[in-house]
């Protein structure tokens, strides 16, 4: 599978974007995930049962989004065939997403709604489309966005359960990505606000990016395997 040949520190590379880009929703953007959907979920019933501080309205907007965005997904996965060219088209759309929120967060009201809710679409819509890529490599305990299944997977297969610990280093690489990547994200955005913690992971996000064209292109002209 010329998709699974890549390094598994790039796909922890991806997660711990992924990290960066939930810290920064959660906390600066209204308490909501925008890719980790499992948790928006669960935070538009605690905001329907009355908590003041969640917002039914920015948990629906980042759900709709990341739907549509798994849709674009679906419609590119669908349409490119070659599995190299597809990722090389998804990651760059995403790093230029990430630039363009960036640039965005120096312009928009970040601590208001109406400057919240475009970051959110933008953010949600790119998690959504990044998520239909990846899951449909079909990677064994590799997601990018939710790690849950991975953990599950780790527990079950570790010395307390199984003892088979299949895929242990990568199953706890994907957990300590996200990790790290919500650690970093939130040290980000209390040093530097929200448009340095955008900046600093559109640029993050880009590098990761050209790493993997580069990747690509060197693959494309050696052949395959």
């Amino acid at each position: 599978m010329s998709s699974g040949n890549l390094a598994w520190p790039f796909w922890g590379a991806l997660t711990v974007i992924s990290g960066m880009v939930d810290a920064i929703s959660y906390v600066a953007l209204g308490q909501v995930f925008t890719g980790n959907m499992t948790g928006n979920l669960l935070i538009m019933g605690f905001a329907a049962g009355g908590v003041a501080q969640l917002s039914v309205v920015a948990t629906l907007i980042s759900l709709a989004s990341f739907f549509a965005g798994a849709a674009l997904g679906g419609q590119l996965t669908a349409r490119v065939g070659d599995v190299r060219r597809r990722l090389v088209i998804a990651f760059a759309a995403e790093s230029v997403m990430h630039v363009i929120a960036a640039m965005a967060a120096f312009a928009l009201p970040v601590t208001k709604p109406a400057g919240q809710y475009p970051l959110i679409v933008i953010l949600a819509v790119t998690m959504g489309a990044r998520n239909t890529v990846v899951r449909r490599l079909k990677i064994a305990d590799i997601n990018t966005t939710v790690v849950t299944g991975t953990l599950t997977n780790l527990a079950a297969d570790s010395p307390f359960g199984t003892g088979a610990q299949t895929r242990a280093g990568r199953r706890t690489g994907q957990i300590g990505a996200l990790v790290l990547g919500a650690f970093v994200g939130t040290l980000l955005l209390l040093h530097f606000g929200p448009p340095g913690a955008l900046t600093a992971m559109a640029v993050f996000s880009c590098l990761i990016t050209g790493s993997h064209i580069v990747f690509a292109v060197v693959r494309g002209r050696s052949g395959p395997r």
